[in-house]
């Protein structure tokens, strides 16, 4: 009888394969990466076959059947990889790689289909005609394209594409927010028609089940998606690209907390792929990466269509307060939409916070209205019609949100809601205020002082799935301002948008992160780019109490690479990515003093065990989380810094023993808060 080790997706703890034996009518066909059914714990689950294994000394369970595969070399030695990478459970690891719903017996899937108008393809200039050639002949170690916003990077990504679908071989295209997703499938049609699909969480799983088919057979050569697209079977892959790779999003937060990139980079050198990394912006790891040699680095300066970027204005708000103007709008930026809104143009207006204001507040005892589950204050929303009472309850995300009436405080947290008080709880005054702006707040000074313009809002609470409608509106004219969150900041080519205002650059940069400056910056640069696209150079006003701080200045003048020289030294000094790595240690409990001892506990056993016999890591805390509570758990942090010299994996396996699956274990994280 044949033995075979199997992932198996309804695993739990640390326990990593499982023995099984196979029957006789399996045993000619079964292959390592087949994805096959199998009893586990009383119950029918789905697992992946990792290697074939002697007869074993205990009694074992038989294999069901084959569900589909195999699987191709690089993802079965995911597993593994991924396990050690991310401190995480297999079980985990085999969710990722197989389709939602594995199990089920499915119709026929009807084909995706996707429509893009065939248009004359754009001559490259001559450095994207080199870069293309570069890319084409350098396939030892990833290229990073360091191109300012509107430089034509997806045309070269285009060309390079056109000669690897021609070599036989398929690729993955990854984007950071569902929104591009649509623009950048058109695109892509428009150049390989009838070889495109689409991969993201927002598609139906029978949708989803049938790309992952197509992948698997060769049916689709390219796919364009999410992080979640480079689990797809690809059986020739030959490019990866990943697009915005600065992009936060690229980062998962669940098990395994893996970052696209990083797998990326696996999945280019187990396959001999070639791997693009593209941005404006790049990470300060990637730039410095491939300042030091290890990405080729190419740069493209100059924009396609305009020769010079956009104008951008600095406004001092303090001066606004001074001389009478309280609206949340400058005059200055008010004076530009109207001009823009005359002219028949458009409008992108960014505001890095939803809801209507930031906190509520009594003005006569300072109280706050504060969830009572976090701790935190709770964010004033105005819904559609302003009819209905919201009642003290929690719902399942902000998205159940989308379509809700009337007014009332929201947890971005916990998702608790409650309505706003009529007098103060504290003091019994009836002086209730509202404080801060969102993107709710925006919209409605815009819709007063602009009662004629056509104004949409693009955020979590507006949007659920509708992203390529509003993107097609707003692209054919069909309203006049947009209004959004970082949602809006990424990617979007909008030939019609003269100007561009950021309401509050401040908020970005005021937090306890180390890589909030570079954020910052990348918001900033990007949202700027979505103007000056067509046949005017655009402006950009840039909405501050900080006028002198040096990042917006360096923003304003879209001057990554002084940012990028001004921040590294600061990065070294205080060891932080790229002259180290980090993991980060959370621990959650709602006993507040359980939560500390068991800190302390961690901390000194680390100390003890691991750093007083090397010097290459650095223990920060234990300290309280930056949000301390959360949904009534108490939450406690330990950071470690080390040496990208040594071997994270192994540090990474005596974090999971050491805290016995009751911490959550985040390595290489893309923030600290």
């Amino acid at each position: 009888m044949k033995y075979v080790l199997c992932a198996v997706a309804g695993g739990a703890g640390n326990k990593d394969f499982f023995t099984y034996s196979v029957p006789k009518d399996l045993e000619n066909e079964l292959r390592v990466g087949h994805i096959i059914s199998l009893p586990f714990r009383g119950k029918k689950s789905a697992g992946i076959v990792i290697s074939e294994i002697k007869k074993p000394e205990f009694k074992t369970l038989e294999i069901k059947g084959i569900i589909g595969g195999p699987l191709p070399e690089h993802l079965v030695n995911a597993l593994p990889w991924l396990r050690d990478r991310y401190a995480s459970p297999i079980s985990e690891i085999v969710k990722t790689i197989l389709p939602t719903g594995v199990l089920k017996k499915r119709r026929e899937i009807a084909p995706q289909k996707i429509h893009g108008q065939i248009r004359k393809r754009p001559e490259l200039t001559k450095n994207q005609a080199k870069i293309v050639k570069d890319i084409l002949a350098g396939k030892d170690k990833p290229h990073l394209i360091f191109g300012v916003t509107g430089s034509g990077k997806t045309e070269v990504y285009l060309d390079v594409l056109e000669k690897v679908i021609e070599s036989g071989k398929q690729a993955v295209i990854l984007v950071p927010e569902v929104a591009l997703t649509p623009q950048t499938v058109l695109r892509f049609e428009e150049r390989f028609s009838g070889k495109v699909a689409l991969y993201h969480s927002y598609l139906k799983e029978t949708e989803r089940a049938g790309v992952w088919k197509d992948a698997a057979e060769g049916n689709k050569r390219i796919v364009i998606g999410s992080r979640s697209a480079l689990f797809l079977p690809f059986d020739n892959l030959g490019l990866i690209v990943i697009d915005e790779e600065h992009e936060t999003s690229y980062k998962q937060d669940k098990n395994p907390k893996y970052h696209a990139r990083e797998v990326a980079k696996k999945f280019a050198e187990t396959t001999k792929a070639t791997l693009i990394l593209g941005s404006a912006t790049p990470s300060v790891e990637s730039f410095f990466y491939a300042k030091r040699g290890d990405y080729h680095l190419h740069k493209i300066e100059e924009r396609y269509v305009q020769e010079k970027m956009p104008e951008t204005q600095v406004v001092d708000m303090r001066n606004e307060f001074k001389y009478g103007n309280k609206s949340i709008l400058s005059e200055k930026l008010q004076q530009e939409i109207e001009e823009v809104l005359g002219n028949r143009r458009q409008v992108v207006l960014f505001m890095n916070r939803r809801g209507y204001s930031t906190f509520v507040s009594c003005r006569d005892c300072g109280y706050i209205v504060m969830c009572p589950r976090c701790d935190i204050p709770l964010v004033y929303h105005e819904f559609q019609n302003q009819k209905s009472k919201i009642k003290n309850q929690k719902v399942r995300d902000s998205s159940a949100l989308v379509g809700i009436t009337g007014k009332g405080l929201f947890c971005h947290h916990c998702d608790y809601r409650t309505n706003v008080p009529n007098i103060c709880p504290e003091c019994k005054s009836h002086a209730i205020k509202f404080f801060g702006k969102g993107t709710q707040k925006i919209e409605s000074e815009i819709r007063q002082i602009f009662p004629k313009a056509r104004v949409k809002r693009m955020d979590a609470d507006s949007v659920k799935k509708d992203h390529k409608n509003i993107y097609e509106e707003f692209k054919n004219k069909n309203f006049d301002v947009l209004i959004g969150t970082q949602m809006i900041a990424k990617g979007w080519d909008l030939p019609n948008v003269d100007l561009v205002g950021v309401i509050s650059a401040d908020n970005m940069l005021n937090l306890p992160d180390f890589r909030a400056s570079e954020h910052a910056f990348s918001l900033i640069a990007q949202v700027s780019g979505r103007t000056g696209r067509g046949d005017k150079r655009g402006k950009v006003i840039l909405q501050t109490y900080d006028p002198e701080n040096p990042v917006l200045k360096m923003a304003a003048k879209h001057d990554y690479e002084a940012f990028y020289e001004s921040e590294l030294p600061k990065r070294e000094e205080l060891f932080y990515p790229p002259f180290s790595r980090l993991i980060h240690l959370l621990y959650s409990h709602r006993d507040p003093k359980k939560c500390e001892e068991e800190s302390h506990a961690l901390s000194n056993k680390i100390t003890r065990e691991i750093i007083g016999k090397n010097k290459n890591i650095v223990l920060v805390g234990p300290s309280p989380a930056f949000l301390p509570k959360i949904n009534n758990l108490y939450r406690w942090q330990i950071l470690l810094k080390v040496n990208p010299d040594e071997n994270l994996d192994v540090i990474g396996k005596k974090m999971v023993e050491y805290t016995k699956n009751k911490w959550k274990i985040d390595i290489d994280p893309v923030g600290t808060i």
